[in-house]
């Protein structure tokens, strides 16, 4: 993202005289701190085609440079933008650029932090910070962020919260996360068909996408595996034996609030078949 954006500089390690160490801290801004890098325009392109923006999405660039991502994302793509920038002549250079480009009516650039600025309309997010700065403002993200939002980044990752995709773009990687619900919790789920209810509970601890826990009945609690959500999407299943027998379960659902609702499909066991099944929350 950061178009010539701010790549901020650890300086943690400098112990000579009358240099002080950066202070990474969100909502200051460090001194010294910056040193300027472009986000190429094809990368640019690669950046807006992998987070899938349409005319319909708000695409913010943190640390937005001179300004061409959102103007990217506004020219090419018929979105619309907003840049943020602590730079007062990368602003005004921001948008001069857009006037040019002939898409000035749908963005704009503000000068403002990027810890501190409010992003909750955005549906993209467009990043070209250090790892350090970008696992930083992950609370902000899963705090202000409507899950099914997607975050694009140019080059570095966000640490342990692993992307959803990655990919090699000319001589450099884009990394794309999807911001999932929070499934995080116990749920009393009931599954349904034309033969049958049955009724489980279910417990889900959740890391980012990623989640694990269990699913039970009244005879048997399973472990869940490769259980993870994409955006309010989330996906479960279980491989066990009931009786020295194979048993699968595989649930695919929408998460929403303190509900979820899908289809399963079981197979083994007593009671094989396609199930519509939901879940209410009972604590998180």
């Amino acid at each position: 993202m950061i178009t010539k954006m701010v790549i901020r500089i650890i300086c943690m390690f400098l112990v000579l005289p009358g240099i002080a160490a950066c202070d990474l801290k969100p909502g200051k801004k460090v001194e010294p701190d910056v040193v300027f890098a472009t986000t190429p325009h094809k990368v640019v392109r690669e950046m807006l085609k992998l987070a899938g923006v349409t005319k319909d999405d708000i695409v913010y660039d943190l640390g937005s440079g001179d300004g061409r991502i959102v103007i990217a994302a506004a020219r090419d793509f018929g979105a619309r933008g907003v840049g943020v920038e602590l730079d007062p002549e990368l602003v005004a250079e921001s948008i001069e650029n857009a006037r040019k480009a002939g898409v000035g009516g749908r963005v704009r650039f503000i000068k403002e932090d990027i810890f501190t600025v409010d992003i909750r309309e955005a549906s993209v997010i467009a990043l070209y910070l250090l790892p350090e700065l970008n696992k930083q403002l992950t609370p902000k993200f899963f705090r202000e962020l409507k899950p099914g939002v997607r975050v694009v980044a140019h080059r570095f990752g966000a640490e342990d919260w692993k992307p959803d995709m990655a990919l090699a773009a000319f001589d450099t990687w884009v990394y794309l996360w999807i911001i999932p619900a929070n499934a995080q919790g116990e749920w009393r789920v009931t599954f349904r068909n034309e033969k049958e209810t049955k009724e489980y509970t279910l417990s889900l601890r959740q890391r980012y996408q990623m989640a694990t826990g269990t699913i039970k009945d009244e005879e048997k609690e399973f472990e869940l595996r490769d259980a993870r959500l994409y955006g309010e999407e989330i996906t479960m299943k279980v491989e066990d034996t009931i009786a020295g027998r194979r048993f699968q379960m595989n649930l695919e659902g929408i998460v929403r609030g303190d509900s979820m609702a899908g289809t399963a499909t079981i197979a083994g066991g007593r009671s094989p078949g396609t199930y519509a099944w939901k879940g209410a929350r009972i604590a998180r």
